[in-house]
């Protein structure tokens, strides 16, 4: 009989994740929360988004970490961003100007031990 879980004779346990998708974004005031923190631990992950809009119709996208705007993290359509960040809680983006929606490809890496 097998012993899950007994693959390691380290202490704590390593997570490494990874969430992809895409949503259609019209500019709005509020930030879509894509993904909140349930757990105790510290995750540190690396976050890209990648806007597929239209040029000069779709909206740019910004990127929300932990309720606050993460600096000089704007996305016009047609570009991708990424960033490497510590502590997350929650992730979320903000869709602004722009005339018509925009294809916003989300993904992000979690990584934490427990």
């Amino acid at each position: 009989m097998a012993i899950l879980g007994g693959c390691s004779n380290e202490q704590t346990g390593f997570v490494n994740d990874a969430v992809c998708f895409t949503v259609d974004l019209a500019a709005a005031a509020d930030p879509v929360v894509v993904w909140t923190d349930g757990t105790p631990f510290v995750i540190n992950g690396t976050i890209m988004v990648e806007n597929n809009g239209i040029v000069a119709v779709a909206p740019t996208v910004t990127l929300e970490v932990n309720g606050a705007a993460v600096p000089d993290f704007t996305v016009a359509p047609g570009e991708s961003q990424s960033i490497t960040l510590s502590d997350l809680n929650s992730i979320g983006i903000v869709a602004t100007g722009g005339t018509s929606t925009g294809s916003i490809v989300v993904s992000f890496s979690l990584n934490y031990q427990y």
